[in-house]
């Protein structure tokens, strides 16, 4: 049966053309796997016959079989192209049907959902919020929405801290004036007047030639005390034709003298007096023995018993002298000028070494007798205009950085006005002019006497008050006079320990190291966790203190987050105080974490730049049962902070790690697959967030798979059960992102299949025709 057999080639040859055909077509099809015919002889036989000499009977189709190798890898820019590295296949959800492909080309639905070209979902092992992965298979979905924000909860700093740094902070004792006359009000004469003696009119001219003058002029009880003396004025040779020839003859005398007296002739409305040149002195000026027969002479006779001069009112401090020792044991001595203001007292204390000096001074106007109506009130010389206290506070707080530098004033809840001088300058009171018709009532330290001014010679004056702090190793050994106006008898209670340096964040020189970094409220505004640290000092001798200590203070946007103190006074037994947390370290330089403190931000409301609340969640303090660990989801502003890691050596400081869990609003900006499937959602705000896992499955024999089109596999009786996991793991391959496995058609191959197949049914066709001749042939017998 020639027929048949040619047949069976016909149809085989066919067969390998469809197959041939089928992997040259898909040659570009992503994650394809080609196939091959395979083929057996026909033989026909019996139970009873031999088929030993039975020529065969044509060709069968035994077998498509798909071939598994690794295809090429084509790289691309879609990180949501992914190949197999290995052995496995993809699984996907089609419509409730589980199938598998090597077809890499996924992407996103309007769900989110991972989806090949065909529709089907990508199967994984999903992520719960902290990224802990779920063991059953599911669809894979990213998330495109708007990424929630994350409330710090835990921020983790590892950082070493210099062992080399020196304790800045240092034990000191401070004092303060408190004596009788300190920031009392003086009243007195505005301005000082000279002590004079006056002669009277004298008439001129005078001949001094044809009637000489002469007399002796004493001065006693002036200052400086060289000053004081007997001069004899001789006029035998000039005439005078006004007083003031007089004057100017008899100064001329004077001061030529050997020993010259701090005296003056003043000439002045044709009147002639002698005047101590020092203002303010209670002095006497005598006229002795005149000689003459003139005007002058007669004016000398009768001179007048001097009218003492008179001090202008000053702040009514006595000079004081301190006996300082310092740490070495050398004695300075310093002494206080009679009626110098506290700032200029404070300015030469701090010129010494070991001290510092500060001062202030106080005063009040009371309300009810204020009167500027001539607008000629003046404060340290400055004339102001308002007629209302409210206006003159103003006026000085304009005036405050020029004509009235370091002065401010404010009305206060009685109405009066109070006035500070910040640097403890004198504040000095008085009126231009004529006075108005009230007067100013001040009153300078409380509890003190009032003191009036009422017209246009007086003034009051109140002095300021100084605080002196010696450093560690100075002491105050002595004052003389030991009762001053300065200062009362000084005892050990007139003395108090301050700590000096002591930490202020805005003060660099008070903290060893510092650091900062960025934490999250519930609402997800970023704020700035502030971390200073301070060496303590170590005493062997004092067992309250250790070595390798350290404190860190902590604040978040410059504000106090520690828990209010019960102990103070309302309102700031209520109020955040600065955290502050004991850090020990051991003396190989590692944490100490027995001694070192837990560290719980317990006391932090969040606000906003303007210092208003932001309206997230606020705080939990301790004493209202806030505690670590912080619970999550967080139920209050609190969270932990971690120096795990730390060390002390002796280097530099520096940021080893720092780290938080918290994190403000982020958008989807991006995906990555890394090899073993772990997909990674990467958002706006930093963050990278575990979505999932692609998973792969295998089989004991892949070959039982059953094509199902769109280059996908289905489960068969043959192929067995899959085995499904991570990438990477047992025998499954590894994923790449970025990039699409090829089809592993090989073309070249598949072209010469091609020919031999083409040959192959053209010589099965000539197996027909020859057997048709042949038949024809016996057809044609007679």
């Amino acid at each position: 049966m020639p027929f048949n057999t040619a047949l069976s080639g016909i149809r085989a040859a066919s067969s390998d053309l469809d197959v041939t055909g089928n992997n040259i077509a898909n040659a570009s099809t992503t994650g394809f796997k080609s196939s091959r015919a395979e083929f057996g002889d026909i033989y026909a036989g019996s139970i009873l016959g031999s088929t030993a000499n039975t020529p065969g009977s044509g060709v069968s189709l035994q077998n498509i079989r798909q071939q598994f190798s690794q295809g090429n890898r084509n790289f691309t820019d879609n990180s949501l192209d992914l190949a197999i590295n290995g052995q496995g296949f993809f699984v996907t959800n089609n419509s409730g049907d589980q199938q598998y492909t090597r077809a890499g080309a996924f992407g996103l639905d309007d769900e989110g959902f991972m989806v090949s070209n065909a529709g089907a979902r990508l199967q994984g092992f999903a992520a719960d919020g902290d990224g802990n992965l779920d063991g059953a298979l599911s669809d894979l979905q990213v998330d495109v929405s708007v990424q929630a924000p994350r409330q710090t909860t835990l921020s983790e700093g590892r950082f070493n801290l210099d062992a080399n740094e020196p304790v800045l902070a240092s034990t000191g004792a401070e004092f303060e004036t408190d004596g009788a006359v300190i920031g009392i009000a003086q009243e007195g004469l505005k301005e000082a007047t000279f002590t004079t003696t006056d002669l009277g009119a004298i008439a001129t001219p005078i001949n001094f030639a044809s009637n000489p003058t002469s007399f002796e002029l004493e001065l006693t009880g002036s200052s400086p005390a060289s000053g004081n003396g007997t001069v004899t004025v001789d006029l035998s040779a000039s005439t005078a034709n006004s007083v003031q020839d007089i004057a100017n003859l008899i100064n001329s005398e004077i001061f030529s003298a050997p020993s010259p007296i701090n005296v003056q002739a003043v000439a002045e409305g044709g009147e002639l007096r002698f005047q101590d040149l020092t203002e303010g002195v209670s002095s006497t000026i005598s006229v002795n023995t005149p000689t003459g027969t003139n005007d002058l002479s007669t004016a000398l006779a009768g001179a007048p018993a001097s009218v003492a001069g008179i001090p202008a009112v000053s702040n009514g401090y006595l000079a004081q002298t301190l006996e300082f020792e310092g740490p070495d044991g050398n004695i300075t001595n310093f002494t206080s000028e009679e009626g110098a203001s506290a700032a200029k007292t404070a300015s030469e204390l701090n010129s010494l070494a070991g001290i510092t000096a500060s001062a202030q001074t106080d005063a009040t106007v009371l309300a009810g007798t204020f009167n500027n109506s001539n607008n000629n009130f003046t404060l340290n010389g400055v004339n102001l205009n308002s007629t209302t206290l409210d206006g003159l506070a103003n006026e000085i707080n304009d005036l405050g950085t020029s004509r009235l530098a370091g002065i401010s004033a404010e009305v206060n809840g009685t109405g009066d006005l109070e006035i500070t001088s910040a640097v403890g300058t004198d504040l000095r009171f008085a009126f231009t002019g004529t006075a108005p018709a009230g007067s100013l009532d001040v009153v300078g330290r409380t509890g003190t006497g009032i003191q009036t001014v009422n017209d246009q010679s007086s003034a009051a004056v109140i002095g300021g008050r100084l605080n002196i702090l010696m450093e560690e190793g100075y002491s105050l050994e002595g004052a003389n006079p030991s009762v001053g106006n300065l200062f009362a008898p000084l005892t050990e209670d007139s003395f108090s320990d301050v700590v000096i340096n002591a930490f202020d964040p805005d003060d660099q020189a008070t903290f060893n190291h510092s650091t900062n970094s960025t934490v999250y409220d519930s609402l997800g505004n970023p704020h700035t966790l502030e971390q200073y640290f301070v060496r303590q000092p170590y005493d062997p001798g004092d067992g309250s203190t250790s070595p390798n200590h350290w404190q860190m203070h902590v604040q978040v946007d410059g504000q106090n987050v520690g828990d209010p103190d019960p102990t103070l006074p309302s309102p700031q037994n209520t109020e955040p105080t600065m955290a502050t947390f004991n850090v020990h370290f051991n003396n190989d330089g590692s944490l100490n974490e027995d001694l070192t403190d837990p560290m719980l931000i317990s006391n932090w409301m969040p606000r906003t730049e303007d210092g208003d609340p932001a309206g997230a969640l606020g705080p939990l303090n301790v004493l209202q049962g806030g505690q670590i660990p912080v619970e999550d989801p967080p139920a209050s502003s609190n969270f932990e902070i971690s120096l795990d890691g730390t060390t002390q050596f002796g280097s530099n400081f520096g940021v080893e790690s720092q780290d938080q869990n918290g994190y403000t609003t982020g958008r989807l900006s991006g995906v990555d697959i890394a090899d073993d499937g772990i997909i990674f959602a990467r958002f706006t705000n930093g963050e990278a967030q575990v979505l999932g896992q692609v998973a792969l499955a295998n089989f004991n024999n892949i070959e039982g798979l059953k094509p199902v089109g769109d280059t996908s596999w289905v489960q068969s009786a043959d192929s067995g059960e899959p085995v499904v996991g991570a990438p990477g793991s047992a025998s499954l391959g590894v994923i790449n992102a970025g990039a699409l496995e090829e089809s592993n058609v090989d073309l070249s191959s598949q072209l010469v299949n091609l020919i031999i197949a083409q040959r192959n049914f053209q010589a099965s066709s000539k197996t027909i025709e020859t057997a048709n001749q042949i038949t024809q042939t016996i057809i044609n017998l007679r």
